[in-house]
């Protein structure tokens, strides 16, 4: 399945039907359901309802050109990419489904079906002697049709269903009841009717997944429409591969839609975006393969753009900020075109006249412009820019971070300041233990402050000051031993 739904050429030319049995296989009522959509869809039926009703049979037959378009929409698709004139295929369906009403009324006629009752339904599912599990399975889809009759719209269908078969979903024989809800929910209307909507895009599609996968609980379901519950339930205890496959078709289609998933700002949309591919990939593979990835792309694509991004940037006070929200998404998206906007974006601002006077907010504190510039440089070296990219603008971010150091003289002011010598040191520590000095030289000289201010000879007393008990004063050192290791100072 994760190549995702097949196309109508694709679902035709695995459903060459060439004997009347061919007919009632599931790639075939697929083919069906799809050529025969306008007549059947506005009924609210289902392609195993017609393959095993004469009435509906003929109500096709006389209903106006509809037939004809399924047949001959059928042989095209059939035909497509082989020498075999559409003509040729057409007469030959035509054939073939005749011969499909003929055998239904002989069959049934043989053999009147009965309307379903919970009462009745063991006798109906059973094995008889010497019976084909063909002719068993047309025997109970027959019933199962029969029953369904009266009732109208996909919501009443799969109600009736849904309580006939609660009994028996934990056994092979719901097999039957699996296939008839497969084919009810495959239209998105009848979906809709029994599952309902979710308040936005994004919480229908991961519901999708959640009931396909096997991961919804019933106590989860909605209140309304009252189907839902039965359906949730119905997936708990019972396998329903046919169904489960619909589901998940639905699901991969809604990834491959373009309305918003979210009604939240922007950059949570590109979150839920970007989680929605790692929750639809399994063993590596993206649930609808490349088509899907195209379209999640193509979404990335457009939330990042030359009139969306200041939405992105929305409380940033200064150019580095800016830089490490884009380097920070530049992490998490994909796409080429979202990749590369972001990759021009990021370089653009590097690339300002005067940067070094707005890369760190204006008003902040030397320490809160180091944090920043240190967090930079960070993000910047493992990032996923281009490799030259990255090492441009980390030894750019380091130079600015020097230069800073040099005119604030923020680890001079720590070393000769005001407050005790262990307070002091504890500041510098804290900013190693933040990672907020870049590699290389400048945390080489927040590590030599330390040093130095460890070397003080009222170091020890005044970083023990209070601490009159043995255990007290030792439990102190241990902790200074455990932040000077996190800050690699030693």
């Amino acid at each position: 399945m994760t190549d995702g739904p097949l196309s109508d050429v694709d679902a035709a030319k695995a459903a060459v039907c060439e004997e009347i049995g061919d007919f009632y296989a599931p790639m075939a009522r697929l083919t069906l359901g799809r050529a025969a959509a306008g007549f059947l869809i506005p009924q609210c039926l289902t392609p195993i309802e017609l393959l095993h009703s004469p009435d509906r049979q003929r109500q096709l037959a006389n209903a106006g050109t509809n037939a004809m378009q399924a047949v001959q929409k059928t042989a095209s698709w059939q035909v497509r990419g082989l020498s075999v004139p559409v003509s040729e295929r057409i007469r030959r369906l035509w054939e073939l489904t005749d011969g499909v009403q003929k055998a239904t009324t002989a069959r049934l006629e043989a053999e009147p079906p009965q309307p379903v009752t919970l009462a009745a339904l063991p006798e109906l599912l059973a094995h008889r002697p010497d019976e084909a599990e063909p002719d068993r399975r047309f025997r109970v889809l027959a019933a199962l049709t029969l029953t369904l009759a009266d009732r109208q719209g996909w919501g009443p269908k799969f109600a009736a269903l849904a309580e006939l078969g609660a009994g028996v979903a934990g056994l092979v024989a719901f097999e039957f009841f699996d296939a008839l809800i497969a084919e009810i929910l495959r239209p998105t209307a009848g979906l809709d009717a029994v599952l309902g909507r979710e308040a936005t895009l994004g919480e229908d599609l991961l519901r999708l997944l959640a009931l396909a996968e096997g991961t919804a609980t019933p106590e989860s379901a909605p209140a309304t429409p009252a189907t839902a519950r039965a359906l949730f339930d119905l997936l708990a205890v019972a396998a329903m591969p046919e169904t489960r496959a619909v589901l998940l078709e639905h699901a991969i289609a809604v990834a491959r839609s373009n309305e918003k998933f979210t009604r939240r700002p922007l950059m949570e949309e590109i979150a839920f975006i970007v989680d929605l591919k790692d929750r639809m990939t399994r063993d590596g593979q993206l649930l609808g393969g490349a088509e899907t990835l195209e379209a999640l792309c193509r979404r990335l694509a457009r939330a990042l753009s030359d009139q969306t991004i200041d939405l992105l940037m929305a409380g940033t006070q200064s150019v580095g900020e800016r830089v490490l929200r884009a380097v920070q998404l530049h992490g998490r998206i994909f796409g080429d075109d979202a990749l590369h906007y972001l990759e021009t974006y990021i370089a653009e601002l590097m690339a300002q006249p005067k940067l070094e006077t707005t890369i760190v907010p204006e008003q902040a504190s030397p320490r809160q412009r180091i944090r920043l510039l240190g967090r930079l440089h960070g993000e910047l070296r493992k990032s996923r820019l281009p490799v030259k990219t990255k090492e441009r603008l980390a030894n750019q971010v380091e130079r600015f971070q020097s230069d800073l150091l040099d005119r604030t003289r923020l680890l001079e002011k720590l070393g000769g300041g005001e407050g005790s010598t262990a307070d002091r040191l504890l500041k510098v520590i804290e900013l190693c233990r933040e990672d907020a000095f870049t590699d290389g030289r400048n945390a080489e000289r927040a590590r030599k402050a330390a040093l130095d201010l460890m070397k003080r000879p009222d170091f020890l007393e005044s970083y023990l000051d209070g601490a009159s008990q043995k255990g007290e004063r030792a439990a102190r050192l241990k902790d200074l031993q455990k932040r000077l290791a996190e800050a690699r100072i030693f």
